[in-house]
């Protein structure tokens, strides 16, 4: 029993893009193909996310280790503009309190802002201070560290002459997983590395950090076909071990059950047949807390319900470019 792309994506589009995602709310979806129909799957939703003004990130679990929850959210935090976000952010948060941004789109310093409002430096800092405070220290909806790391980047946007030592490259390598040592971040403060521990958390609060920069959420492409190769070819893609492809189906387990509290995430997991058959090690009979989450118990005898969580798409290699042109 399987679905057609065409007919998938219209209705993930309709019913989730376009108005529950958006809304701020979380969905995982599981999509089962060959490698013409996941190709089509990936181009199709990146082209909806843009439509939807949603950030579309796409990981390979050949590039990326997906069993490790701080991997998967230091490939997102790579992909991210962290900067041009903070930006946005503070760009619109002065134009919300009555101020003007005098160079759109660019770093100003706090003294040309100062300047270019009429107002006094010292009275402006104060302003800000407060504003961020509200905005960001405040929203219990992302950890600590992680307001810390975003309102020193949105000071930064406004300090860009500022001749102290910058704090700016060690918070993007903490964010991106590149940072050696913790201590180099004791002036932020931020106290604790990304880990398996809190890598979800920060996953949550980026989802968080994104809506408030003025995306409409995250769509999350999370390519797991390379959980089911058990040969080493060489080619330098990671290689999942029995065992590493259990954690991996522990970590997607995790975000299903957590999905109530991510904040404009769509989380579409991409597989082909070895995550429903073949080598059971390696299928979703290895790890029955995560089948029994995305199995129907009740599927009607001659098609799959294009709303449930784990659909398997036609084979329609040669069919897909019709289909995507079909598309709107």
């Amino acid at each position: 029993m399987t679905v057609s792309a065409k007919e998938w994506l219209e209705i993930l589009e309709r019913e989730y893009l376009a108005n529950f995602i958006t809304a701020g709310g979380a969905a995982v979806k599981f999509v089962v193909g060959d490698n013409g129909g996941l190709a089509f799957v990936q181009r199709r939703l990146r082209e909806a996310s843009e439509r939807h003004n949603l950030t579309f990130i796409s990981i390979d679990a050949g590039n990326t280790r997906l069993h490790m929850i701080q991997d998967v959210f230091f490939a997102i935090a790579r992909a991210l503009d962290w900067n041009a976000l903070a930006r946005h952010f503070v760009e619109a948060l002065f134009n919300g309190s009555g101020y003007a941004w005098s160079e759109p789109g660019r770093p100003v310093s706090m003294q040309d802002l100062a300047t270019a409002n009429r107002i006094d430096i010292t009275l402006l800092r104060r302003d800000i201070k407060q504003w961020l405070t509200r905005d960001i220290m405040r929203d219990n909806r992302m950890t600590q560290d992680f307001r810390i790391a975003m309102t020193q980047i949105c000071l930064l946007q406004m300090e860009p002459r500022s001749s102290e030592v910058p704090i700016e490259a060690p918070i993007i390598q903490w964010l991106t997983g590149r940072l050696r040592t913790i201590s180099t971040l004791k002036s932020a403060p931020i106290t604790a590395k990304v880990t398996r521990y809190n890598g979800r958390a920060m996953l949550r609060s980026a989802c968080q950090w994104l809506r408030k920069c003025g995306k409409g959420g995250l769509c999350l492409a999370l390519d797991i076909r390379q959980f089911g190769k058990a040969d080493r070819s060489g080619d330098g893609r990671f290689r999942y071990s029995p065992g590493a492809v259990m954690d991996g189906f522990e970590v997607l387990r995790q975000v299903i059950d957590d999905a109530e509290h991510f904040t404009g995430m769509l989380f579409v997991v991409l597989a082909d047949d070895t995550l429903t058959g073949g080598d059971r090690r390696r299928s979703l009979d290895a790890y029955l807390a995560l089948k029994w989450r995305v199995w129907d118990d009740v599927r009607a005898e001659d098609h799959d319900d294009p709303l449930a969580p784990l659909v398997r798409l036609a084979a329609s290699p040669l069919a897909a470019p019709t289909a995507s042109a079909a598309l709107p």
